[in-house]
């Protein structure tokens, strides 16, 4: 279950127009690396309908433009309220904040359309509220609802880590029952949950948002699995056969010492949400920590790369 409300951090930009585009894109830069990843760029309450005989309208403008507001999304006000007071202290009066509070149901039915279920060579991804069958037999079915967490399947970059958990299954076979994974950056637990679904043994999700930890959770209930999910980064001692890593390459390359140590000899990480152009740098990151490329797949212009720890 959802909580009953859902709360709205937005901030509008101030000053004149290129100076409101140079405070926008600090402010995502900044999100970005504090490990805020979802948020929504342009007004809401335009009305896009348009009579036929109507004046052709620039809707771009009317989102805003370069300069169009931004919304952070969660279910917890608290954090939110955080959030608030940090960017404040950061921006000053180049923006203006409001928080606002709306009934989740609602919200939620504005993403519902979008969210199409689709099959991967192993899995089909499908949303709770259809129950259409898979469109061949033998495929992994997996129940996500996105919550405010990250990862439903729909984002290529996703699409790019469910593949490489099919192979890893596909090269392990029954073996993957002694092969532990650990998925940094967790969102819904689409990853996880997948792989735990085909078998495999200890398996551990981390993420720094609560409302991951809370999607990641409910997902796992609806598919029947038992995994774990942890607020916060990286655990301290523990190591692991398969790494999941579909965050931002920034912060796959901030963390890649870390990251490298969390695997056991030979194991494998597997690093997504970064650009098809972001691909050699988080290899050259990666081999500067004595990892190996073992593969790399791209689709949609993001970039896919498969890496593996020395024996």
């Amino acid at each position: 279950m959802h909580p009953q409300h859902t709360y709205e951090l937005r901030v509008t930009f101030t000053g004149e127009a290129n100076a409101a585009v140079k405070a926008k894109q600090r402010m995502i830069d900044w999100l970005l690396l504090n490990g805020v990843e979802s948020f929504v760029e342009g007004e809401l309450a335009v009305d896009i309908n348009q009579n036929q005989d109507e004046p052709p309208r620039d809707y771009y403008t009317e989102l805003g433009g370069d300069s169009s507001p931004l919304s952070v999304y969660r279910y917890s006000r608290e954090s939110l309220d955080d959030l608030r007071v940090k960017l404040e202290h950061a921006f000053g009066n180049q923006i203006e904040t409001m928080l606002n509070t709306m009934e989740t149901e609602l919200w939620m039915e504005g993403w519902k359309e979008s969210f199409k279920p689709f099959a991967t060579d192993v899995f089909y991804v499908r949303p709770p509220w259809i129950d259409t069958p898979p469109p061949r037999r033998g495929l992994i079915d997996l129940v996500i609802e996105p919550g405010m967490a990250f990862g439903t399947g729909q984002h290529a970059t996703t699409r790019l880590c469910l593949d490489q958990v099919g192979a890893d299954f596909q090269e392990h076979g029954t073996k993957v029952a002694n092969r532990s994974v650990l998925d940094v950056g967790c969102g819904t637990g689409i990853l996880l949950i997948g792989a735990k679904k085909l078998g495999y043994g200890r398996c551990l999700g981390t993420d720094i948002e609560d409302d991951a930890i809370l999607a990641a959770n409910t997902n796992a209930r609806v598919n029947g699995v038992a995994t774990e999910f942890m607020l916060g980064s990286l655990p301290e001692v523990e190591k692991f056969d398969l790494v999941l890593a579909n965050i931002l390459a920034v912060v796959i390359i901030r963390l890649m010492p870390s990251l490298a140590k969390v695997l056991v000899p030979s194991g494998r990480i597997v690093f997504s949400g970064l650009l098809t152009e972001e691909a050699d740098e988080v290899i050259a990151a990666g081999r500067g920590v004595g990892l190996n490329l073992v593969r790399q797949t791209d689709l949609a212009g993001w970039g896919c790369i498969v890496m593996s720890a020395p024996r």
